[in-house]
């Protein structure tokens, strides 16, 4: 992810200027003006000026050199002179040539001459000065000034290369602490939609409480929608590719598009329907959509417009350069591009725009999770997002995923089996109250349950139980013993003994970290006690020798 850097100035980076042009300063005579058209006879550019407060008002960062005579180094014009080359950024040293008068005693020689030779990157020649001799310093000159530029660009290069990893490495670390609130947030949702449907088993449909709970149950569905915005966000929600279409995604969608924009704003659509496909999550692109469109359509004055369009790019090794500090993957793209001519955003709100919370809305009219939501989607579908934003002209997202040329085979989703049994059951948990959750609908369902509140307490359960423990549930991170740690001690005790791991992070994200093996039978919090029974009841069916049902 990267933002576009701003149109730079010559003093922040660029191109150096193809003529660096000399300013020249003679007060007496025809001096200046004849020097002046002598070095343009070279084809150097030099301009003549009347005052020293015109010299110091040409010397610009695209100045390449200044020509004065002695004369005209009086203390006032010094002063000046001295006062503006300290203005310079400092990649920039102007080149000063100085045409002294004739060589005299020493007890005679000018201290103003001596301030410049000090302050500034002077050469003196002495007058009368011969054609060749003032025309080979002056190129001297602009060859050192041109270094001088090249200096700047890379300096101004790697500035902006830090300023990326910066901001990279603050994306990294708002991400993780994103992930691990939202990995309690998970376990405490756990508890309160487990147990808020538990209290509604045993309401009768007219009881006075029930609104009360089943209104705590949504207020816990939300919460959890948000903590799944944040493991987006990290990079860490569950994530199932397909081949789509961008073309049919957004014909599908665009009657809640056009709801969502309104009837005082305009939509429009320009998807090919022959472009390469991408490999995306479905559900992901379409929350892509629907936050960038909405996020549009908030920053539009009455009678704007949001436009969605799509088209095909390669993201070649000038398009890389042209954005250091961010790893481009170079090859064929899908560009999709969500913009608006609403109020546009500030350079400050487009550099935080991605992180989580940052919102510029009145409170209460955004959690800020929109934009950092989109991102990390876009990131695990390995693409690139980019915003371009100007004050009052508008907003355009610009995503690029890669283009796909072969489909993918995605499995369909099986139906579940039958719940409940007569098998018994290790429940693995340090957070008491999800614990307690986890037996109670287990029980309700007719297993047998055992509880343990870490990995030696499980392998001490384990060691003295006179009945066989069909299937361990356990949290992936406990203290002391990892959730991997005790499987693998519990396959030496118990050889062929299913286990399925449970966690407030996703099943990618712990897989990444190596915290449980690939492929292993998991679950991720929040779940309810109806979604914990399927998956029991599908794990101990798959075991070999059958379940005891």
């Amino acid at each position: 992810m990267g933002h576009p850097s701003p149109s730079g100035t010559s003093g922040s980076g660029g191109a150096p200027p193809r003529t660096l042009p000399v300013v020249v300063y003679a007060p007496t005579g025809r001096d200046a003006i004849l020097i002046a058209e002598m070095l343009s006879e070279t084809r150097q550019a030099a301009s003549a000026v009347a005052s020293m407060e015109q010299c110091c008002d040409a010397l610009g960062d695209d100045a390449g050199a200044v020509i004065l005579t002695e004369e005209a180094l009086t203390s006032d014009a010094v002063t000046r002179l001295v006062g503006r080359l300290a203005e310079q950024p400092s990649w920039s040293d102007l080149p000063l040539i100085l045409l002294t008068y004739p060589a005299r005693p020493a007890r005679t020689a000018n201290p103003l001459l001596d301030t410049l030779r000090r302050r500034g990157n002077a050469t003196l020649l002495e007058r009368p000065v011969q054609r060749v001799t003032l025309v080979s310093a002056v190129e001297t000159a602009i060859r050192a000034r041109r270094r001088q530029y090249e200096v700047r660009d890379y300096l101004a290069e790697r500035t902006r290369a830090e300023e990326q990893i910066r901001r990279a490495q603050r994306m990294d670390a708002v991400g993780k602490l994103a992930g691990g609130v939202a990995h309690e947030v998970n376990n405490m949702m756990t508890v309160v939609l487990g147990f808020g449907d538990f209290a509604l088993r045993h309401l009768a449909e007219d009881h006075p409480a029930r609104a009360d709970v089943e209104e705590m149950i949504r207020a816990g569905g939300r919460a959890a929608s948000i903590t799944q915005q944040l493991l987006a966000f990290s990079r860490r929600q569950h994530h199932q590719p397909q081949v789509l279409h961008l073309h049919l995604v957004v014909s599908e969608l665009a009657k809640l598009l056009v709801q969502l924009v309104g009837a005082e704003f305009i939509l429009d659509l320009d998807v090919p329907d022959d472009l390469s496909p991408v490999l995306a999550d479905r559900t992901q692109l379409d929350q892509i959509l629907v936050n960038l469109v909405l996020n549009a359509r908030d920053a539009l004055h009455p009678g704007g417009r949001v436009a969605i369009r799509a088209a095909s790019a390669r993201l070649d090794g000038a398009y890389a350069l042209g954005h250091p500090g961010v790893e481009i993957r170079t090859g064929e793209y899908v560009m999709l591009t969500v913009s608006d001519n609403g109020r546009g955003m500030t350079r400050e709100a487009q550099e935080r725009a991605f992180e989580p919370f940052f919102t510029t809305k009145p409170v209460g009219q955004g959690t800020g999770l929109g934009l950092s939501t989109v991102y990390g989607m876009v990131k695990q579908s390995d693409g690139y997002i980019w915003i371009y934003s100007e004050l009052g002209l508008g907003t355009t997202v610009k995503i690029y995923l890669p283009a796909r040329m072969a489909a993918v085979e995605v499995e369909a989703p099986r139906e579940g089996p039958p719940r409940g049994g007569r098998e018994t059951i290790l429940v693995v948990e340090d957070e008491e109250t999800v614990r307690r959750l986890a037996r109670r609908a287990l029980e309700l369902e007719g297993y047998v349950v055992h509880e343990a509140e870490d990995g030696q307490a499980a392998l001490e359960l384990l060691s003295d139980a006179t009945e066989r423990i069909d299937l361990v549930i356990c949290d992936v991170v406990m203290p002391q013993m990892s959730g991997r740690e005790l499987a693998d001690r519990l396959a030496r005790v118990q050889p062929g003994i299913p286990v399925l791991y449970m966690s407030g992070y996703t099943g990618h994200d712990v897989t990444h970290r190596g915290l449980i093996p690939p492929d292993v039978p998991f679950i991720q919090k929040p779940f309810t006690p109806d979604g914990l029974g399927e998956r029991v009841r599908e794990l101990l069916d798959a075991v070999p020798d059958g379940g005891r049902r």
